[in-house]
C-alpha cells in the first residue's frame, strides 16, 4: 500500500471510528493531535507544490532549493495571470448575472468536471456541498517528505503541466490528464484540487474515501448494460475545506466513475446518490458534447430530473431539449460553430437564440476556443420552471440576457 493511501485509510478509521476512541481521554486527545498535525501537513504540502509558501516546519528546507523557487516563479506568475483575467471578469459576471452565489439548493452538481474545483468555486462560492466526477482516478495527498530528490523534481513538473491546461485554458484535456496521473507522485485529481484549494485560499480539514451502498434490486436491465464491463470501477472521496475565518466547512465529494449508460446501470447505487441531491445547482462546461450523444442518455435523464438551474456551455444538455420542456434561458457571449472534432454537435436552435438576443462577448474564457485570441466562449443559463406548459420553448422559454 502506498503511504499516501496508507494515511487516507489511517485518517478515514479516525474519522469514521472516532465514537469508539472517545471512551479514552488519552486517544481522544492523541486523535485530536493526530488531526492537527495531518491537517497542517497537508495544507502545507498543498502550498508547496502550489508554489506558495509552506507552513509546516518540515516543508521549508525544500521550499529554499531553487529548483522550487523556480517552480514557484512559473506558477505564481500564471496564478495571477488567471487571478486578473480570467476570475475577476467571471466573478464580476456572476454577481451581475447569477441570482445567488448558490442559486439552488445547497449543492453543486458539476459532471465531467475532472479535477476543476476552480470553476465550481468561483462561480458558485457558498454551496454547501460540491459533487464532481468524472472518469479521472482519485489518487492521495503525495508524501513529499518523503521523496527522493529525483521524485520531488518529477512532482513539480507534473504539476506544472497537469495545471498548464487550466491556467491557460480554463479547462483541462482528459487524454493528457490521464497520461499524466500515470505517475506515482501525482496519481489522481486530490493533488489538484489540493493545489487549487490553496490557490483559491481554502484549508482542508479531512480526506477520507466514500463507499456508496449497492441497493438490493431487480436482476439487470435486459439489454445487457448493467452486465457490461465500465471503463472505470467506482470509487469516491470526500475533501472537507474551510475558509479561513469561517466556522462552516464545506464538502467537496468527487467520483471516479464511468458515467455512460453502461457505468449508470453497473453502478445504480451512484444513480440514487445523484437523485437524492434534488434539487440541484448544476455547472457542465468542456464536456465533449457527451450529452449530445445516446450513450450518456440516462446520465442527461438524471440531471434534468434533480437540476433546478444550470450553467452550462453548448457542450452541457442540447438546447432544444431544455426549450421543450419549458426551462427559462438566457444565452450569453458568442455562439458558433464547434471547434473540430466536433463540428457535427452545431445547433441550429441555439444558434436562433443568440441570433435573437445578440448578446455581447464574455469577458472571460469559458468552453472551448480555437486560440487564445478566440472570443467564442459561451454561456447558456437555464432554470427550471415547472409551471411552464411543455412544447417548443422558442419563443415561451428564452429570456434576453441580463442588462439589456
Amino acid at each position: 500500500m502506498r503511504t499516501g493511501h496508507r494515511a487516507l485509510a489511517v485518517l478515514a478509521s479516525l474519522i469514521f471510528l472516532g465514537g469508539g476512541l472517545a471512551s479514552s481521554a488519552a486517544a481522544a486527545q492523541a486523535q485530536s493531535d493526530n488531526s492537527k498535525d495531518w491537517q497542517l501537513r497537508v495544507n502545507s504540502t498543498a502550498r508547496l507544490i502550489a508554489g506558495l509558501a509552506p507552513t509546516h516546519e518540515d516543508h521549508r528546507a525544500l521550499a529554499e532549493r531553487p529548483e522550487w523557487k523556480a517552480h514557484s516563479a512559473k506558477l505564481q506568475a500564471s496564478w495571477g495571470w488567471l487571478r486578473k483575467q480570467q476570475i475577476a471578469p467571471l466573478t464580476a459576471w456572476r454577481d451581475a448575472t447569477v441570482p445567488r452565489a448558490c442559486p439552488v439548493g445547497s449543492t453543486l452538481l458539476y459532471p465531467f468536471s475532472g479535477p476543476d474545483f476552480f470553476n465550481a468555486y468561483w462561480l458558485f462560492p457558498n454551496c454547501e456541498t460540491y459533487v464532481l466526477f468524472g472518469l479521472e482516478p482519485i489518487g492521495s495527498p503525495p508524501a513529499i517528505e518523503k521523496m527522493s530528490e529525483e521524485q520531488i523534481s518529477r512532482l513539480l513538473n507534473d504539476v506544472r503541466e497537469a495545471m498548464a491546461n487550466l491556467l491557460a485554458r480554463n479547462y483541462f484535456i482528459t487524454s493528457k490528464m490521464d497520461k499524466q496521473m500515470q505517475a506515482e507522485e501525482l496519481n489522481g485529481v486530490v493533488p489538484i484540487i489540493m493545489i487549487s484549494m490553496a490557490l483559491a485560499g481554502v484549508e482542508v480539514v479531512q480526506i477520507a474515501p466514500i463507499t456508496l451502498k449497492r441497493p438490493q434490486r431487480a436482476a439487470p436491465e435486459a439489454n445487457g448494460e448493467a452486465t457490461a464491463k465500465p471503463r472505470r470501477k467506482l470509487r469516491g472521496v470526500t475533501i472537507v475545506f474551510r475558509r479561513p475565518g469561517s466556522p462552516v466547512p464545506q464538502r467537496l465529494n468527487y467520483f471516479s466513475v464511468d458515467a455512460s449508460n453502461v457505468g449508470v446501470a453497473r453502478y445504480p447505487q451512484f444513480r440514487d446518490y445523484l437523485l437524492k441531491l434534488a434539487p440541484t445547482t448544476t455547472l457542465i462546461k468542456s464536456a465533449s458534447y457527451l450529452l449530445h450523444v445516446r450513450e450518456f442518455k440516462k446520465l442527461r435523464g438524471v440531471l434534468l430530473d434533480v437540476s433546478g438551474f444550470i450553467l452550462q456551455d453548448d457542450t452541457g444538455v442540447p438546447f432544444t431539449m431544455l426549450a421543450k420542456r419549458g426551462w427559462q434561458l438566457s444565452v450569453y457571449g458568442r455562439y458558433e460553430v464547434p471547434i473540430p472534432p466536433f463540428e457535427r454537435h452545431y445547433q441550429p436552435d441555439l444558434a436562433e437564440a443568440y441570433f435573437a438576443t445578440n448578446p455581447q462577448p464574455l469577458p472571460f474564457r469559458f468552453g472551448y476556443r480555437r486560440s487564445f485570441r478566440d472570443d467564442r466562449s459561451n454561456v447558456m443559463v437555464a432554470q427550471k420552471t415547472p409551471a411552464r406548459r411543455l412544447g417548443s420553448g422558442k419563443d415561451a422559454a428564452i429570456a434576453p440576457p441580463a442588462g439589456r
